[in-house]
């Protein structure tokens, strides 16, 4: 499934170690992938999220990250292969 990478703890201080190059990223609740977002820095995006209070964010214990040349086209991939298996998108991409 997408973004096959090590999971990292939600956190500022882990956060600050994610790259500062662009790609795309995914929140995690436990074992479900609960948003998927491209950044042109995954690293202040990451920070960003951290920084706004929502349900989404608040809900989300782990990351994970993958560099990308070109994010938007591999967020929409990224996004269809969810979609195909699951039926839906991520429940924090909907809203």
């Amino acid at each position: 499934m997408p973004i096959a990478a090590p999971h990292y703890r939600f956190s500022s201080i882990i956060a600050q170690g994610a790259p500062e190059q662009a790609g795309v990223y995914a929140l995690w609740h436990d074992d479900e992938m609960i948003y998927l977002g491209r950044a042109t820095s995954i690293r202040q995006r990451l920070l960003d999220h951290l920084q706004r209070s929502s349900p989404c964010t608040n809900d989300a214990t782990h990351y994970t990250w993958e560099l990308a040349l070109r994010p938007e086209a591999r967020e929409a991939e990224l996004l269809e292969q969810f979609r195909s298996r699951y039926g839906r998108l991520p429940r924090c991409n909907t809203a």
